[in-house]
């Protein structure tokens, strides 16, 4: 699908072009929604350009293709996809930028993108010049990064408060600490893989910056809004960088915590074979075979050794509960 966003009198219009004829004249924003081979070869038929294809892309995702051909700047980022999932992705986008078009060619549906759409219909200075589309188009791409760090910073708020819960081995309704932290270790590797894409995205994001400030340094006004775009970048790979240490750190709390109860666990067992030790040891004194005992004899000789291995018991959880063990 085709869709170009272009400016006609006081309006902006979007339509789905199906033919040569449906391309408009002046400044405009044509957006390649999972193109087809025949949309993509009228497209570069019209502007006369060479759009690169997937393989090229996904080949050099992780360097981001930035270059720049007959005026015209080819651009490639990772943006994030499925952040709403469990599963969090990244997808290249290419952006080519033109002296009177901005074409982006994408098979996902980023939200940053139906944000700008909707920003077209309100703002017509951005049809000035299609570096301001394509500054426009960046912009929103990092508020929407932003909005998806600020979730994983409120996951990480919300596991914190469960991990280090003061009362979370004593309150009654969490009957499986265990099956609550292990649901804690899942919460956290999502944060952790959707925190590795944030970063993974504002990495090429900040790349391609770079070198579209170059490309348009002839604009000192543009270039302007672009530094300040390449600082919101970068405060966000530094908060995603602390995100990272805040989940290695969660991660170990979680850990620990899970040990804790394991250890309490062992404790328990640990105490109740230490309370019957000492009955277990009277109950073998008087279960071993030998003519010369004479409490065999007695009438409480049965009471009496029942009565001992109680005591046995008893005195050792007294002990441990003054000495504050329990």
């Amino acid at each position: 699908m085709i869709k170009i966003y272009s400016r006609r009198g006081n309006t902006t219009e979007l339509i789905e072009a199906q033919s040569e004829s449906d391309f408009p004249s002046g400044v405009a924003w044509v957006d390649l929604v999972t193109p087809t081979a025949a949309e993509l070869d009228m497209v570069q038929k019209y502007y006369n350009i060479e759009i690169p294809s997937k393989k090229e892309v996904w080949k050099n995702n992780v360097l981001n293709r930035l270059y720049a051909e007959e005026n015209i700047a080819y651009m490639t980022a990772a943006l994030i996809t499925k952040s709403g999932t469990p599963y969090p992705d990244t997808a290249a986008v290419t952006f080519i930028l033109g002296p009177d078009f901005l074409l982006t060619v994408h098979d996902i549906d980023p939200t940053s993108f139906r944000n700008l759409g909707a920003r077209l219909f309100k703002s017509a200075y951005l049809f000035q010049s299609s570096a301001n589309l394509a500054e426009a188009l960046f912009e929103e791409m990092i508020i929407r990064v932003a909005y998806n760090s600020e979730q994983v910073v409120t996951m990480l708020d919300e596991l914190s408060h469960g991990i280090f819960a003061t009362d979370i081995f004593l309150d009654k309704k969490v009957k499986n600490t265990t099956s609550l932290m292990k649901s804690t270790l899942k919460s956290l590797g999502n944060a952790a893989d959707l925190n590795s894409k944030i970063n993974e995205s504002l990495h090429s994001i900040s790349r391609m910056l770079i070198f579209f400030k170059q490309y348009t340094h002839n604009e000192p006004a543009q270039n302007s809004i672009i530094d300040m775009l390449s600082s919101d970048a970068q405060a966000l790979i530094t908060q995603s960088a602390f995100l990272s240490d805040k989940i290695t750190f969660q991660l170990d709390a979680t850990l620990g915590m899970i040990n804790v109860e394991q250890n309490l666990i062992i404790k328990i067992f640990s105490i109740f074979t230490i309370f019957f030790l000492p009955a277990t040891l009277v109950s073998s004194i008087y279960g071993m075979n030998f003519t010369h005992m004479p409490e065999l004899h007695w009438v409480m000789g049965y009471p009496f050794a029942l009565t001992l291995m109680a005591i046995c018991a008893i005195v050792p959880q007294i002990y441990f509960r003054k000495k504050g063990w329990l």
